[in-house]
């Protein structure tokens, strides 16, 4: 029985060596594109348009951005409510305007913002009334890479304003802010609300994929009500899936589940989820977009039966001055 013959052993040597080298080499410029800091003159024009500067979804923020944002939000909805509501099953119609405006101290790093909202409702039988939402300010970071990974998180608070609110603007409010129910926090009364979340975003051509998830931890600082509780805590999840169809031109859908975790609920009512489609159109300092929301399952807490929403969002970025990108 013969055996093939070996290599001499400073020729096998020499040959484990050069591949072990060519290992190395090839991880050190991986870790370096992975762990290149990103900034003005880190990667050319095209490479940030293509993997920073993407279409944001309709609610979650641009994650790199690079200049101050300002983002305006306004949502009409017909709410169908329920039969042993006050309104007695009529259909009731609410607005919502968001707006939020987003700094980066470093760009596409750390960013501060400001959150602030307002409601208005019409509920047949009850009345009809406009309340403002309680102020939000939050701080994220994020790590991201030229290969389209992008990761972080943040932390709001929102602050408790005192606020009179009548049995009739109470249930008004009910049944409102069933149209953004990852939201609500910001309408209730005298609450200290805090707001930790993780982000994470991949690019792959076309194709973009977005997640957040995050706690709401609530503290009411007045006088409880009969069966109120002290403290509340609700978790939600959003994930987006956007496809750009050409370069001014994105498509998406969100999805969004919010779960009540402390409320004395049953458990069919304890989680909502919604879905919204929408189009994105990327002007060079405005990107407007259209999406419509629609309940999955129980709209929030079961407060009403249905209901059919319509949004225009419109973003605003305001250019700084960028020293030119390294070639």
């Amino acid at each position: 029985m013969r055996f093939p013959a070996r290599a001499p052993a400073p020729a096998g040597r020499l040959a484990r060596a050069a591949a072990c080298l060519s290992l190395l080499a090839l991880a050190g410029e991986t870790g370096a594109a992975l762990a290149a800091p990103p900034g003005p003159g880190a990667w050319s024009d095209e490479e940030e348009q293509a993997v920073f500067d993407v279409p944001a979804p309709p609610t979650l923020p641009g994650l790199t951005l690079r200049d101050p944002t300002f983002t305006f939000e306004y949502t009409a909805a017909a709410i169908e409510t329920e039969a042993t509501s006050l309104a007695g099953g009529r259909t009731a119609y609410a607005w919502y305007s968001h707006g939020e405006m987003e700094v980066p101290l470093v760009p596409r790093k750390w960013f501060v913002g400001a959150v602030h909202d307002s409601a208005a409702a019409s509920v047949p039988g009850v009345g009809r009334s406009i309340l403002l939402g309680s102020p939000e300010l939050y701080g994220r970071g994020v790590w991201s890479s030229v290969r389209g990974l992008a990761s972080g998180g943040g932390f709001g608070i929102v602050l408790p304003v005192p606020r009179d609110v009548s049995s009739a603007e109470a249930e008004v409010l009910r049944t409102a802010r069933v149209v953004r129910p990852w939201d609500e926090t910001r309408f209730r009364e005298l609450t200290l609300t805090f707001r930790p979340w993780f982000d994470m975003r991949h690019i792959t051509g076309p194709f973009i994929f977005q997640l957040r998830q995050g706690i709401d931890w609530s503290l009411v600082v007045r006088g409880l009500r009969t069966d109120e509780r002290r403290t509340d805590i609700s978790a939600y999840t959003a994930f987006y899936f956007g496809y750009r169809l050409a370069r001014p031109v994105g498509v998406g859908l969100e999805l969004w589940e919010v779960y009540q975790l402390t409320q004395d609920l049953p458990d069919d009512k304890r989680a909502t989820f919604a879905v919204s489609p929408s189009i994105r159109f990327i002007l060079a300092n405005v990107q407007p977009a259209l999406s419509v929301l629609l309940p999955v399952a129980t709209p929030l807490r079961g407060d009403v039966a249905w209901y059919y929403a319509a949004r225009l969002s419109v973003g605003f970025t305001f250019p700084t001055d960028r020293p030119p990108a390294r070639r």
